[in-house]
């Protein structure tokens, strides 16, 4: 029994390596020495630090003010607005009907019980006329839920990686403003920098605006440049482009960075603790310098990650990778691939364009630049020696197609690919690519 469990294990690993194998590029194309040392003009900086913000002002503005101005943000609001953005984060999940959705909790099909009870939770009809605001901080890496629901809800019984309350994850220091409690007090709806959900009160330090204001409005800060990070050692958990108050604007006498965490103590009470953290490679002052070859370099170090749906598993999805690397050089894009795509400040639309056509566009693409896809983004790393474009992105699935029988691989990988693997419709994803975007 033991020789065939094993046996089982090998060849289940023989599969998903095969699938990995399949579309992965692994020669020296899957490095960013290759496309820097291709990139001659990539170390340029396309945008200065003193324009960023006004960048990012554009960008917030081009995507419908899905990235918020948290230290702009009013301290009372109303019933129907509150009604309003607490259903649109229903919406984004399909959840706002009466249908129960065809989902899976704990392995066995969604109830209407489970599904009314999570609604019923949100306090739709007893919300307050006028709600005022509290503001929060987090105090680790933070899952925001669509609905105030502890459990996963998923498409299939055995499925653990694709939870479809998921919306997202945020880093720890992150400003957060808290709404109204659900009705079991188990979450908070919040409002983050890209994000309104469902949180765990849990994961929030309370605080007054003033202290709340030194990490929304940083004036000295830390950016996390490695693709994980704990900070300090052993602590709370960020990914890539996350922040770090500093309390001291430059290095210590010792090489070290002086920062501030938020956390709490055992009362709930919000505490600053402070630490010394290594001058390493994996935080810089500020952001990075904006550059196409640092995109480039950011990107190859998520390279070979597990896929996390939503931010789950403390990894990236297709958006939050791209978003991540984005902000480790100060550009704050919005969480999800629709709304990046609308979000670009240059962007040529592909979807009228035959093959020869995309392919005339992409050679003349920066790299760095974001491809765009129905629910998938990738990053664009220039055409290699043979003029095939290549990306870096963090995947899920494809599929492929051997006398009529069609397979849908799993790879949840973050790695460099061509353009021709398939979805179920059997259609190339270089002809699936809506558009070209960059700044």
């Amino acid at each position: 029994m033991i020789k065939k469990f094993f046996t089982l294990l090998a060849v289940l690993f023989m599969l998903t390596t095969t699938a990995h194998a399949a579309i992965a590029i692994q020669d020296d194309r899957a490095t960013a020495d290759y496309w820097v040392g291709k990139n001659k003009s990539g170390e340029a900086v396309f945008v200065s630090t003193q324009d960023l913000e006004m960048l990012n002002l554009q960008i917030r503005q081009r995507s419908a003010n899905t990235i918020v101005d948290l230290p702009k943000y009013p301290e009372k609001v109303y019933t129907q607005w509150l009604k309003n953005k607490i259903t649109a984060t229903m919406t984004i999940g399909n959840f706002q009907g009466d249908e129960v959705p065809k989902l899976f909790k704990n392995g066995a099909a969604l109830t209407e019980f489970s599904f009314t009870h999570a609604k019923q939770n949100c306090c739709l009809d007893e919300l307050p006329t006028v709600c005022e605001i509290r503001y929060a901080l987090t105090i680790d890496r933070a899952d925001i839920k669509l609905l105030p629901e502890a459990e996963g809800w998923f498409e299939s019984a055995d499925d653990t990686h694709y939870d479809q309350l998921q919306a997202t994850a945020i880093d720890p220091s992150e400003p957060v403003i808290v709404l109204i409690d659900s009705k079991d007090k188990e979450f908070v709806f919040i409002e983050s920098r890209t994000y309104a959900g469902w949180i765990k009160p849990s994961a929030l330090a309370f605080t007054d605006r003033a202290t709340w204001m030194k990490y929304a409005a940083p004036t000295n800060y830390l950016t996390v440049l490695a693709s994980r990070k704990t900070i300090p050692s052993g602590k709370a958990f960020y990914q890539m482009g996350g922040r770090v108050l500093l309390r001291a604007a430059e290095l210590q006498k010792d090489g070290s960075w002086a920062i501030n965490v938020p956390a709490v103590d055992a009362n709930g009470t919000i505490i600053e603790q402070g630490y010394n953290i290594p001058n390493d490679k994996g935080v810089v002052k500020g952001a990075l310098a904006c550059s196409e070859n640092n995109l480039i370099r950011q990107a190859f170090r998520f390279l070979g990650e597990d896929y996390g749906w939503g931010g789950l598993e403390k990894n990236v999805d297709c958006s939050s990778f791209v978003q991540d690397v984005y902000r480790s050089v100060g550009i704050e894009l919005p969480r999800d691939t629709s709304r990046q795509e609308k979000a670009m400040a240059r962007s040529i639309s592909l979807k009228s364009m035959n093959r020869e056509q995309r392919l005339d566009i992409l050679k003349k693409s920066k790299p760095g630049s974001l491809l765009f896809a129905p629910g998938h983004v990738m990053m664009y790393l220039g055409m290699d020696a043979n003029g095939e474009p290549l990306v870096i992105h963090s995947i899920s699935s494809y599929f492929t197609f051997d006398n009529e029988q069609t397979a849908k691989h799993y790879v949840r990988k973050i790695l460099v690919s061509d353009l021709h693997f398939m979805n179920k419709n059997k259609i190339e994803m270089i002809d699936r690519i809506t558009s070209v975007g960059s700044f």
